[in-house]
C-alpha cells in the first residue's frame, strides 16, 4: 500500500471521529514538524530530514486532494530542512529549500537568512548579501544587523560596517556640550547652565542626558564612566544625602572624581558603557565611529586592565582547566607536560585580566551565527551549552566580537597590536612585570627607558626572623628561610621590605588595605608622624613609613592589590638574576602555595597546571588542586555573586532554614531578622529562586570538576542544597 492510499485509509478512519480530514492532516503535520525539530537539536540531522520530507509529503498529497494546510506551516518545515541541510554541509539542496519558502512567502526572514548562510558556504558573498539587506529592508529591526553585519566577515575581501545601537534611544535623549556651551556658575553638581543659541566651534568633550518622559526635562551632564577602579558591582549613587539635595560638590570630599553616581542619569549611561551596548563617541559624534583596529584593541586593554594571547584551545577546554601556551623548547606544541597537542591546530585566542588575580576568559571564533549579546546562563552560574552556545559568555568576549564586526581585525592580528601595545609600555611607563624591571630583586623598583622609578628596592624576607631583628631569605627550594631556626616558608611567615636610597635601612610594607573603593591617595598615620607607635587596635589603613606609603600608591595605580602578585615578581626577578649560577630559586615542594601568573610570554617552559577560573589561581599538581578546591574560601567562591550580572543584587535576608511563610506574620515577629521563615510573598519566592541558583552553580561546578565529587560540606549553603 503507498503512501496516498495509506492517508486515504486513514482520513476514512478519522471521518467518523470528530476531526475533520483538514484538522487530522495538519495536526499530523504539526507532530512532523516537532519530531523533526527534536532530532536538529539533538544533533540527528539526518533523522531531521527524513521527518521533515515526510511532512512535506503529507502537503503534498493534501494539496492533490484540495485540502488547505496552513502556509506557515509549508514555510516552517522548508526552512527547518533547509537548515538541516546545511548543518549537514549539503548547502546546494539548502538554497533550494529556501527558495521554495520564499515562493510560499516572499517576506520569509527565515527563508533569507537561512539562504544567506548556504549561498556565505557555497561562496557565493554577492549573493548572500542581497539577501541580507532583502532580510534588513522586511525587518526593520537593528537587531538584525547580527547576522549580516557577521557574514561576510569571513571573505578578507569584504568588509562590512554597522553603526552602533543605543539601547537608551527609546528614553533618553543625549546631546553633545563643551564647557562653553554648558559652563558652570557655582560650586554644586547642578550650577551648570545651558547656552544652546550660543554662537562657537563647540568641542563635544561634554556628554548631556535627559529622560525623554518624566519631571526631569532639563540637560544633565554625564561624567565619564570610572576607569580607575576595578569595581564591577552595580553603580549607586553618592552616599552623601546633602549632596543629593544640595548639588554642592564641597561636601563630596572626592569631588569630580568621586566613583558614585551624582545621578541616576549616570547610572543609565554608565551601566551600558561597560556592558559594551553603547559608544559615548558615537553619541557625540554618530558620523564619525572610529573603526581604526590599533585604537580599538588599545581602548579593550586599557578598560580591561589585561592582554590578548594564545592558549591551546583543548587544555582550556578540559576539566579542570589547564593553561598551556606555546612551548618554549618545541614550539609546534603546547606546553603541556603530560599531555602536548599540536599549539597551531588548537590554538585559540583568549584575553588574561590582571586586576587583584590573574584570570583568563576565552573569546571564541566570531561566525554567522553569533549573537551580539550577553549571555544569561554564562553570567549567571554558567552556560551548559558553552562552545555551542550563540551568545558571548563574557564581557571582554562581547566587546571583541563587537570589535571584529566593525574593523574586520583578524585574531592574529588582535594579539599582534596587544603585544605592541605592552612593548611600548614597558618603555614608556613602569609596569609591574617580568620584562618592566630594569635589575634585580633589589634594584629598584621601575625599570625601562623612559620610565618614572619608584626609587625602592625591595626583597622578601621570613617574618619570623624579621620579629628578632634578622634578615632571612628562603632556600633554593623555597621550604625553609635560610636562618639556622629554619622557619617554614609559607605566605603568612614572610613579609616584604624596601629600601629607599635616603634611609641606609629595610623598611616593613603591610598588605594594601582592603577597600571597596580606594583612596586617592594615602596619608601618613598621625601616631607615626609624632614618633609614636601606632595603637590602632584593628589594621590601620594609614601608612607607616613615607616607603609604605609610595609602594601602596604605586601598587593602587598598576591594580596590584595582592602582596602575592608582588611575591611573585621578586620571585621571578630572584631567578632571573640567579640562572647565570645555576642557582635559581625553584618550587620543587607539591604543596607549596598556588602562584598566578603575571605577564604572559610568547613561549612557556613544559608544564602542567591547573587554573580555577572563579579564585583566579593555578594549582602545580593534582594533590594541590584537591587542597584548593577542599578550601573554605574557594566554597565560599563557588556560591558567591561575585562579578556576576548586576541583576542578582538579591533584595530580601540571606534565606532562613523554613521555606514558609511566618505564621506570626499577622502581628510583630518577635525574632525579626534572624527568623527562619520568609516574611513577605515576595521574600519567599526570592528565596526559591535564590536556592535554585545555587543548586545550578552547584551543578555547574562540580561539571567543571571545581568540586570535589564526593564533598557536601558547604558551610552556610548545606540546607539550600538539601531537599
Amino acid at each position: 500500500m503507498n503512501k496516498n492510499n495509506l492517508f486515504q485509509c486513514e482520513i476514512s478512519n478519522c471521518a467518523n471521529t470528530l476531526f475533520s480530514p483538514q484538522d487530522f492532516l495538519t495536526q499530523l503535520v504539526w507532530n512532523l514538524l516537532e519530531e523533526g525539530t527534536t532530532s536538529f537539536k539533538d544533533n540527528e540531522w539526518g533523522q531531521a530530514v527524513k521527518d521533515f520530507s515526510e511532512g512535506l509529503n503529507i502537503v503534498y498529497y493534501a494539496a492533490s486532494e484540495e485540502i488547505d494546510i496552513p502556509k506557515a506551516l509549508l514555510e516552517s518545515l522548508y526552512v527547518n530542512r533547509a537548515t538541516a541541510y546545511h548543518s549537514m554541509g549539503q548547502c546546494q539542496l539548502g538554497v533550494q529549500d529556501c527558495d521554495r519558502a520564499l515562493e510560499v512567502c516572499k517576506e520569509s526572514r527565515s527563508a533569507l537568512y537561512r539562504k544567506a548562510l548556504c549561498l556565505k558556504e557555497l561562496g557565493q558573498y554577492k549573493e548572500a548579501y542581497n539577501c541580507t539587506t532583502d532580510c534588513l529592508l522586511i525587518t526593520r529591526l537593528v537587531k538584525s544587523k547580527t547576522s549580516w553585519s557577521c557574514l561576510l566577515q569571513e571573505n578578507k575581501n569584504s568588509h562590512v560596517s554597522s553603526a552602533v545601537c543605543n539601547p537608551l534611544s527609546a528614553t533618553h535623549d543625549f546631546m553633545p556640550a563643551c564647557s562653553l556651551c554648558f559652563p558652570r556658575e557655582g560650586q554644586g553638581i547642578y550650577t551648570f547652565v545651558h547656552k544652546p543659541d550660543l554662537v562657537h566651534t563647540c568641542k563635544r568633550d561634554i556628554l548631556l542626558c535627559r529622560k525623554k518622559a518624566g519631571y526631569l526635562s532639563e540637560w544633565t551632564r554625564v561624567r565619564p564612566i570610572p576607569t580607575w577602579t576595578s569595581f564591577s558591582g552595580p553603580f549607586v549613587l553618592c552616599r552623601g544625602k546633602k549632596l543629593l539635595k544640595s548639588g554642592d560638590l564641597g561636601l563630596c570630599k572626592f569631588g569630580e572624581k568621586c566613583t558614585f553616581a551624582f545621578n541616576q542619569l549616570e547610572i543609565d549611561v554608565w551601566t551600558e558603557e561597560r556592558k559594551g551596548t553603547l559608544d559615548r563617541s558615537v553619541l557625540f559624534d554618530p558620523t564619525a565611529v572610529k573603526l581604526d583596529p590599533v585604537y580599538t584593541v588599545t581602548r579593550l586593554l586599557q578598560e580591561h586592565k589585561g592582554m590578548f594571547l594564545f592558549l591551546c584551545q583543548e587544555c582550556y577546554d578540559s576539566k579542570p582547566t589547564i593553561i598551556s601556551r606555546r612551548c618554549r623548547d618545541d614550539k609546534a606544541i603546547c606546553s603541556n607536560l603530560h599531555a602536548p597537542h599540536a599549539f597551531d591546530d588548537n590554538k585559540c585566542l583568549a584575553y588574561m585580566m590582571m586586576n587583584t588575580t590573574v584570570n583568563y576568559r576565552k573569546i571564541r571564533q566570531l561566525h554567522i551565527l553569533c549573537h551580539l549579546d550577553l549571555c544569561r546562563q554564562a553570567v549567571r552560574y554558567g552556560c551548559l551549552r558553552e562552545d555551542s552556545c550563540h551568545f558571548a559568555h563574557s564581557v571582554i568576549e562581547l566587546k571583541t566580537w563587537r570589535m571584529q564586526r566593525d574593523t574586520g581585525i583578524t585574531v592574529e592580528e588582535i594579539v599582534k597590536e596587544s603585544i605592541k601595545y605592552y612593548e611600548k609600555q614597558e618603555q614608556n611607563s613602569p609596569n609591574f612585570s617580568p620584562g618592566a624591571f630594569g635589575g634585580g630583586p633589589n634594584k629598584p623598583l621601575g625599570g625601562g627607558k623612559g620610565a618614572k622609578s619608584l626609587n625602592l628596592k625591595m626583597k622578601f624576607a621570613c617574618a619570623g626572623c624579621w620579629l628578632n631583628g634578622l634578615i632571612s631569605e628562603p632556600d633554593k627550594a623555597l621550604k625553609y628561610c635560610t636562618a639556622r631556626a629554619r622557619h617554614a616558608w609559607t605566605k603568612e611567615r614572610r613579609v616584604l621590605l624596601v629600601k629607599s636610597p635616603g634611609r641606609n635601612k629595610w623598611v616593613q610594607v603591610r598588605p594594601l588595605p582592603h577597600a571597596k573603593n580606594y583612596p586617592l591617595q594615602y596619608d601618613l598615620c598621625t601616631q607615626i608622624l609624632e614618633k609614636r607607635k601606632c595603637t590602632y587596635t584593628g589594621n590601620c589603613t594609614f601608612a607607616h613609613s613615607q616607603e609604605e606609603k609610595e609602594l601602596w600608591t604605586y601598587m593602587k595605580n598598576n591594580d596590584l592589590r595582592d602582596m602575592q602578585q608582588i611575591y611573585d615578581m621578586w620571585l621571578s626577578l630572584a631567578n632571573q638574576n640567579r640562572q647565570s649560577d645555576g642557582t635559581a630559586l625553584t618550587q620543587s615542594n607539591p604543596l607549596a602555595e598556588e602562584k598566578c601568573i603575571v605577564m604572559p610570554t610568547d613561549y612557556a617552559d613544559p608544564m602542567s597546571s591547573f587554573h580555577c577560573r572563579l579564585c583566579g589561581r593555578h594549582s602545580n599538581s593534582e594533590r594541590q588542586w584537591q587542597q584548593h578546591i577542599s578550601s573554605e574560601k574557594h566554597k565560599d567562591r563557588v556560591f558567591s555573586c561575585e562579578g556576576e550580572d548586576e541583576s542578582l543584587t538579591w533584595s530580601y535576608r540571606f534565606p532562613g532554614p523554613r521555606f514558609e511563610i511566618c505564621p506570626k506574620l499577622d502581628s510583630e515577629c518577635p525574632e525579626g531578622a534572624s527568623c527562619d521563615f520568609a516574611h513577605s510573598p515576595e521574600e519567599l519566592q526570592e528565596w526559591l529562586e535564590r536556592r535554585d541558583f545555587l543548586r545550578r552553580k552547584l551543578a555547574k561546578a562540580r561539571e567543571d570538576m571545581l568540586i570535589m565529587p564526593d564533598e557536601l560540606d558547604f558551610g552556610k549553603y548545606n540546607f539550600l542544597l538539601q531537599d
